[in-house]
């Protein structure tokens, strides 16, 4: 699995130079929280650039966040945020705490996807939820990572003509465990949420996906960014 120390300025001007994807995969993060979602903790927060675009775009406060990389970690603290550095199987909080426990583009890269939803599960206070939000194995972004990876290059000649414009740094989309959307289903049920809900943006070819932004629609069946919601009983 791959670590992000040696990529946080990469990520971060990717999706810079990417505004419609950012802010189509904003829309999505921003309606599955709601315009309140209480104390919230966001795993895998990276340099807490979508935190502080919720802050400024929708004033949705996330303030904590947990992340493994120092250097993505340090970039978050910078923006306001309050960074534990730690792996998301085993989160250094206490039981009970949040209303909403948030995975943002950070599934893919947890070796325990199991592990890492059942600590939500504890860290979240009855009623609250967790929201698992990434490219799905089985989309269209999550095929072309798969296949970037595989060939260990975009230039790659039997991609041509199936990239976007600016394609995500291959190192990052071939490092990750893209899971089907099923995998984050699974999970959730596994660890003992209920009342699962679903949203998804990116509808369109990624060699289209960068000419408007989406709005964010209910389903998981045509996204290529999907958040999988649920509930603690």
């Amino acid at each position: 699995m791959i670590t992000f120390d040696d990529y946080s300025d990469q990520y971060d001007a990717w999706f810079q130079r990417n505004q419609v994807l950012l802010e189509s995969e904003l829309r999505l993060v921003a309606h599955v929280l709601g315009e309140r979602p209480g104390r919230t903790l966001s795993v895998g927060c990276g340099t807490g650039l979508f935190e502080q675009l919720l802050k400024s775009q929708y004033d949705i406060s996330i303030t904590e966040g947990l992340e493994p990389s120092a250097a993505m970690g340090e970039i978050a603290r910078k923006r306001g945020m309050s960074v534990a550095e730690a792996g998301a199987e085993q989160m250094p909080m206490a039981d009970g705490i949040y209303d909403t426990v948030m995975f943002n583009g950070s599934p893919g890269y947890i070796g325990d996807l199991d592990a890492a939803v059942a600590e939500a599960h504890r860290l979240l206070k009855p009623g609250g939820r967790v929201l698992l939000i990434d490219v799905p194995a089985e989309s269209s972004y999550g095929i072309l990572y798969r296949l970037g990876g595989a060939y260990g290059s975009w230039d790659d000649e039997r991609l041509r003509g199936v990239l976007p414009a600016d394609p995500y740094p291959v190192e990052l989309a071939g490092g990750a465990n893209w899971r089907p959307t099923q995998d984050k289903i699974d999970a959730a049920l596994k660890a003992g949420f209920s009342d699962l809900s679903y949203a998804q943006t990116l509808t369109r070819h990624p060699c289209f996906s960068d000419t408007t932004p989406e709005d964010p629609i209910p389903g998981y069946q045509s996204g290529d960014y999907v958040a999988v919601c649920a509930v603690k009983g």
